[in-house]
């Protein structure tokens, strides 16, 4: 055997490259950081908007309130901020007075020898969907004036992190101290959430034209795609309908406040999703467990639907109600059956739209929990009110399911009737008819043969001499 020969003198192996990741990652960092912050400039702009709306108002504090309006702003942030998976947390500590804090008090005469302790702690979980989709929305138009200046994949991470930073400055800002009361709004799952949610709608803005041409190319994943935006246009449309309703019936109550209506628009797709539930027959249930001296002591659990509706209001309430939960349900199957291909694409709009109600119905209700003396409450347990998720999926696989049998047949007993085309994947079609743009059309199948315009194929196939002879030289085996 032999060694292999040894290299010349002064030769040097070719240093290693760099690693796909650290071009990406260096094309972010010497990219365009400029651009990438008035991005990130609109969904900012949108939270602190929201919160100096929300702590303008008192709140009923009189001309001296004790929470002056810097407060009020940092605890509306804390608010805004559960839109991404922050937190509300009030903590207390206090010596003396109720609740057996020092010294006798009537809290033990009245729950026996429980004594929550010194250190008390509430925490309050309610995500305002209302938030979210606008913040999406602001991304989205900050995403698109990215890529009107040519901005790619690392625009997004850059416009991403810069919305995520802002997210963690305002999260910890919002954390106040209010006399024997502090405020944590969790600021580090906050800017978690936001960067997951923001690295995907500006990702999919910026890459819409990669990703068209991808989908192009797979005619399956393209139907699931459309059928996706189909589900999404019409649980839009739903809930913007039933949180109307909602928010009406709200304002339309006995001693409801202009600032109890302000509170309310953070909150219009859970009272909308609240609204839907009960129109299709499902219930809000609520929940309360434990001891606390605003409550009493015990367990109470029920539940509101049509029944209670009814009993609450009136006979038209009803009516109404399952108007509502109609008209909902034909939005869908109508929708579905405008905007797709064949019956298995409705299908799969009914199966999303299905999906992203009950997910949503899980994320829509208002829980808390405390211990010891916080505020105006003293004692342990929680409470929670929210839709009945195994009613949303009952009742909306009753709903869906109709209403995408149905409406077809509704759309074309009204004159609307007819598959719309399918977008080709090869562009427009451009033939002896003319051009068919978005009109599906296979491609040709190599080998097949196709006679010109105006040449009939003889009985035994195409005769030589008109330039068809499909022998082994002829334009066939080519």
């Amino acid at each position: 055997m032999t060694r292999p020969a040894a290299p010349p003198p002064g030769y040097a192996p070719a240093p290693a490259g760099p690693s796909p990741l650290g071009v990406f990652f260096g094309r972010v960092a010497r990219g365009d950081w400029a651009g990438s912050v008035k991005g990130a400039l609109w969904p900012t702009g949108l939270i602190v908007g929201l919160a100096v709306a929300l702590a303008i108002p008192s709140y009923g504090q009189g001309d001296d309130p004790a929470v002056g309006w810097s407060d009020r702003l940092r605890i509306a942030l804390a608010m805004l901020l559960q839109a991404f998976g922050g937190g509300f947390d009030v903590t207390a500590v206090s010596s003396g007075g109720r609740g057996g804090y020092g010294g006798a008090s009537d809290y033990g005469d009245t729950y026996g020898d429980f004594d929550p302790g010194g250190q008390g702690q509430m925490s309050l979980s309610l995500i305002p969907l209302t938030v979210t989709v606008l913040w999406i929305g602001a991304l989205i138009i900050g995403a698109r004036a990215v890529r009107r200046q040519g901005g790619g994949l690392d625009a997004a991470v850059r416009v991403s992190a810069v919305a995520a930073a802002a997210v963690l400055v305002l999260g910890l800002y919002a954390q106040p101290e209010i006399e024997d009361l502090a405020i944590h709004s969790s600021p580090v799952l906050a800017t978690l959430g936001a960067l997951a949610l923001s690295l995907v709608t500006t990702g999919a803005v910026l890459q819409r034209d990669v990703a068209a041409a991808w989908l192009a190319q797979r005619p399956g994943t393209l139907s699931l795609v459309r059928a996706c935006g189909t589900a999404v246009r019409a649980l839009g449309a739903v809930l913007l309908l039933c949180g109307l309703i909602g928010y009406i019936t709200f304002a339309a109550q006995d001693g409801v406040s202009g600032e109890a209506m302000l509170v309310a628009l953070p909150l219009l797709p859970n009272i909308a999703l609240m609204v839907l539930s009960v129109s299709w027959g499902g219930s809000v249930e609520y929940d309360v467990r434990g001891r606390a001296d605003l409550i009493g002591s015990g367990t109470d659990h029920g539940a509101f639907g049509l029944g209670e509706l009814s009993d609450a209001a009136n006979d038209w309430a009803l009516v109404g109600a399952l108007a509502t939960g109609l008209v909902s349900a034909l939005v869908v199957g109508v929708l579905a059956a405008r905007r797709s291909a064949d019956r298995r694409e409705q299908v799969t709009v009914g199966g999303v739209f299905l999906v992203a109600y009950l997910v949503l119905t899980g994320m829509s209700g208002l829980s808390m929990e405390y211990t010891g003396s916080v505020a105006e409450f003293t004692g342990t347990g929680n409470l929670e009110f929210a839709p009945s998720v195994a009613d949303a999926l009952l009742f909306g696989l009753l709903w869906v399911g109709g209403a995408v049998l149905v409406a077809p047949y509704l759309v074309r007993m009204t004159g609307g009737g007819g598959t719309p085309a399918v977008p080709s994947p090869y562009g427009p079609q451009t033939g002896p008819y003319g051009s068919v743009p978005g009109q599906y059309t296979p491609p040709p199948t190599p080998g097949a043969y196709t006679p010109p315009p105006g040449t009939a194929p003889g009985p035994y196939g195409p005769q030589p001499g008109q330039g068809h002879y499909p022998g082994p030289d002829g334009p066939r085996a080519h």
